[in-house]
């Protein structure tokens, strides 16, 4: 950045004027390294030059306030470069968007969504699945699965980001339902999932303790050749942990030592849940014992130390 100010400084000095390409240039040094302040003084000298900007600068400035989480603006100069006539593309909204995304701020990003659609410009499976994480981050799963919707009707193909989106936000709402509805409907587009993918559907039902559809997430996995890792198998135990579903986390357990991932911490610590919850609910002693073991073995494996639950 500092290099980018020392040419144009360099340039006014000797009585240069830079083009449009100059000052884009010094601006994408800014964007590149989230400085919003220098992008716009940037801009400044480009206005005091009488250059007039175009997409280019636009998207550029945009760049620098989504790197550096700025809202309003990002927001500001879109609008600002809408009354100069400078017309934007699917990079600027989708920079725009992406902005309001890396904040959480939902509402304005429909709105740009919506501003893109009264001007004609065709949005993209970025778009789309930019939206879409503004939503999952807000935890605002009705909108995330509208915005899916609105993106199958218009014949957009998403890809496994977009379901897996959509996925992320069912899931931090705990909607089991409409988690594997989408996931469903992922197949059903011929895209296939991965373990990402899978690591989602399974944390809503693990956030709402729906430790049978969690499992046959888990054995759709399998029979799809699709390799857990030690997140897959920590979640689906997790599942397990609300109602002390003793042999369901020992099935997971043995499977992940099947395939040779070794529990973590983690691993260890939501066995100790289930464990837990067992015994407030009385659950039968050997199974009970059994748990214990695999908790003791994990322990002695990670070198944890604990009270003995």
């Amino acid at each position: 950045v500092a290099e980018a100010f020392k040419v144009l400084e360099e340039m006014e000095r000797q009585g240069m004027t830079g083009d449009v390409v100059t000052y884009n240039t010094a601006m994408d040094a800014c964007a590149e390294a989230g400085d919003v302040a220098a992008a716009m003084k940037v801009l400044g000298g480009m206005r005091r030059q009488g250059i007039a900007g175009n997409v280019v600068t636009l998207n550029t400035v945009m760049k620098a306030c989504a790197k550096a989480g700025k809202v309003l603006e990002a927001l500001k100069v879109l609008e600002e470069m809408g009354r100069k006539g400078i017309a934007g593309d699917v990079v600027t909204y989708n920079t725009a968007m992406n902005a309001c995304a890396k904040a959480g701020k939902v509402d304005e990003a429909l709105k740009v969504l919506e501003e893109m659609g009264r001007k004609g410009i065709a949005g993209d499976a970025v778009t789309y699945n930019t939206v879409m994480n503004a939503c999952a981050k807000a935890g605002n799963v009705a909108e995330a699965l509208k915005v899916l919707e609105e993106m199958e009707r218009k014949g957009i193909t998403g890809n496994v980001v977009t379901y897996g989106t959509a996925m992320n936000a069912c899931a931090k709402a705990g909607k089991v339902v409409e988690a594997l509805k989408v996931l469903e409907e992922m197949e059903r587009q011929g895209i296939a999932g991965n373990v990402v993918t899978y690591n989602m559907a399974m944390n809503a039902c693990a956030k709402a303790g729906k430790v049978v559809e969690a499992m046959q997430v888990l054995e759709e996995m399998g029979r799809k050749g699709i390799a857990g890792d030690v997140v897959t198998y920590n979640t689906a135990m997790n599942a397990c942990a609300k109602d002390g579903k003793v042999p369901e986390a020992m099935k997971v357990l043995e499977k992940m030592e099947r395939q040779g991932i070794a529990g973590d911490k983690a691993t260890y610590n939501t066995a100790k849940k289930v464990l837990n919850a067992a015994k407030r609910k009385s659950v039968l002693r050997d199974q009970v014992a059994q748990l214990e073991a695999a908790v003791r073995k994990l322990e002695a494996t990670l070198g944890t130390t604990s009270k003995r639950t």
